[in-house]
């Protein structure tokens, strides 16, 4: 390979550029290589120098008897009298700089710059081409700091090529980097380090090289272990034609960059594509900034018109204030804004569900509004009310004649069939004494039993009309008509029933009086078949106006996450009734523990 340098490593290589006196020595301050500034500095050929330890350079002058500590752990820079050999007596100021200092190959960097009379560092060397940058505590070598700031500082991989791309030689990070010892990188091209993906791309012009142009990369990368990695690559041709590269691991950066994009299109393709109108507004102007094509066909408009048009043109102006109201509630996340109403553009009014989402759009605070069309949901919510209401309205009517047509009957059988049956007895009885004196003991019996017979049935005749409609809640009131249906239960079922109450008089509506009523009934006809309970505990009293009745048994109770599937009619039952009052129906239970019910009403 042309212009192999198989005796100089990179950084013997680098301090031959460098137009201060530069030595460099091994990490036992042995001089391994020096520059030609350093041997006219010094008055000694290049050759003759290396091999001795670094302290060779700095013998003890007649003002010092010491030499300065070059190979102290804590020396970065220093000055020192210096007598060269030809017995000129110069002052020169040091610095060390370390370079790879953990890896075999490392050692130490020392540039020596002369101090003129005016006491300024940095005095033009020997070889005439050094260049400077003046400043209060002296001059900052140029040549030097291209040198060491890449090697040193940040530490990047280091790689020299010839004109065809075959390493030359390269520093331990680009070793580390690429996976390759120094012997191995020189047997390889530039193109043996690039992924196969990147083989199909141009190599760097020569023309820009030869120009001396910086050539930067970014290039998809392949270790020796055959992992990927990426690497920023600065190319850069030097004057005996080489090419110096600088590579920077940013593979992390890259895949960082690599998984923003992707997450970026799949938001767009997610915001494109989702069947669900979506906006995006500026906070601060209020106009659009985007639409997804869902909005476009939802709305009418199309997306030129809608990147004219602000979040207020597509509602209601009697709506404006809720808008101001809500906009500036910041939204962390995708959050529900409530409930509003847009306006398409053929004039439609329709309900929106809006969630929306704060973020940076094209550099401006953005809104992301994701609009949900509920107008039909919101009708149907209506006329399922709507109908709930007239089915309630219904029943309520089916009751109330339900319960008419049952005090009719009632009064039909207590009235007409009472008094037919009670003449019946009557007369009975007194055919009953007409026939004593013929002893008859056959008739005797005969009249005896019909009489029994009447008496019995006087007695069915009255229970019948008392359950269609107790004569003692519309003559006594509610609380001593449940006081008589208490006793009624307890006398037919054989659990002891406890009711108290704190009213003494209540005067309600004859429709609540009867509600409250039937529910009293339905739920101790409840408690005889199914809770097989012993003890039934009721009570009802006042509060702030609200009637509270509260029934409680010691039964076997059940699991409330089972009610809905029972059928429940009597429930159902008690509820309806319960709502149709206006009133809360409430029903708690537990298996083993019993149930209770608690219905609250309001008094008037």
């Amino acid at each position: 390979m042309e212009n192999e340098i198989p005796n100089s490593t990179t950084n013997q290589l680098f301090i031959q550029y460098i137009s201060e006196a530069a030595v460099y020595t091994d990490n036992s301050f042995i001089i391994t290589s020096c520059n030609e500034a350093a041997a006219a500095l010094f008055n000694h050929r290049l050759h003759d120098i290396l091999g001795f330890d670094i302290s060779f350079l700095t013998p003890s002058s007649e003002t010092n008897s010491q030499s300065l500590p070059l190979k102290n752990t804590a020396f970065t820079q220093g000055t020192i009298p210096f007598v060269n050999s030809e017995g000129k007596k110069i002052q020169v100021h040091i610095t060390r700089h370390t370079i790879d200092a953990e890896s075999i190959s490392g050692g130490y960097l020392f540039i020596f710059k002369p101090i003129d009379q005016n006491n300024r560092i940095g005095a033009r060397s020997a070889t005439g081409n050094g260049l400077y940058a003046e400043s209060t505590g002296g001059a900052i070598l140029h040549s030097e700091a291209a040198y060491y700031w890449p090697v040193e500082q940040y530490g990047d991989a280091i790689i020299v090529f010839n004109k065809k791309f075959y390493c030359l030689d390269a520093n331990i990070k680009a070793c580390h980097l690429t996976g390759y010892t120094r012997q191995e990188l020189t047997q390889l091209n530039l193109t043996d380090l690039l992924h196969f993906e990147e083989l199909r791309q141009q190599m760097p012009e020569k023309a820009a090289l030869e120009s001396g142009e910086k050539i930067l990369w970014e290039k998809k990368m392949r270790s020796k272990d055959g992992s990927t990695y990426y690497a920023e690559c600065v190319l850069q041709q030097i004057d005996d034609d080489r090419i110096l590269s600088f590579m920077r691991d940013i593979t992390k950066q890259k895949k960082t960059e690599l998984a923003l994009a992707q997450s970026e299109e799949r938001h767009r393709l997610l915001f494109q594509q989702s069947p669900l109108p979506m906006f995006v507004m500026d906070l601060q102007t209020f106009y659009f900034l985007d639409v997804n094509e869902a909005a476009i066909t939802s709305y009418g408009y199309s997306k030129q018109e809608f990147l004219q048009l602000r979040a207020l043109d597509i509602r209601p102006e009697e709506d404006y204030k809720i808008f101001y109201k809500k906009v500036h509630t910041i939204s962390s996340g995708l959050v529900s804004m409530g409930l509003f109403r847009h306006i398409k553009k053929n004039g439609t009014i329709i309900d929106v569900e809006v969630y929306s989402h704060d973020f940076v759009y094209n550099d401006k605070i953005s809104r992301l509004i994701l609009a949900v069309d509920i107008t039909e949901k919101l009708e149907a919510i209506r006329e399922y009310r709507k109908t709930t209401v007239q089915l309630r309205e219904l029943s309520d009517h089916l009751l109330n004649i339900r319960e008419t047509e049952r005090t009719s009957i009632a009064r039909e059988i207590h009235d007409e069939l009472g008094q037919h049956l009670t003449i019946l007895k009557m007369d009975i009885s007194w055919l009953h004494q007409k026939l004593q004196k013929y002893k008859d003991a056959t008739v005797l019996q005969k009249t005896s039993d019909t009489l029994q017979l009447l008496n019995e049935t006087i007695k069915t005749v009255r229970r019948i009309a008392t359950d269609l409609r107790p004569s003692m809640l519309d003559d006594l009131g509610l609380i001593e008509a449940i006081e008589w249906q208490s006793k009624e239960f307890e006398n037919r079922s054989g659990i002891k029933i406890s009711f108290e109450s704190t009213i003494s008089h209540l005067p309600v509506a004859t429709s609540v009086a009867t509600s409250l009523f039937r529910i009293y009934q339905e739920a101790l006809t409840n408690i005889g078949r199914h809770a097989m309970a012993k003890n039934v505990y009721s009570k009802m009293h006042l509060e702030n106006d609200t009637i509270i009745l509260t029934i409680q048994d010691d039964g076997i109770g059940f699991d409330m996450n089972t009610l809905d599937a029972k059928k429940t009619l009597g429930l159902l039952g008690m509820k309806e009734r319960t709502l149709m009052m206006a009133g809360r129906f409430e029903i708690n239970s537990k298996a083993g523990e019993g149930t209770t019910i608690v219905i609250s009403t309001p008094c008037n």
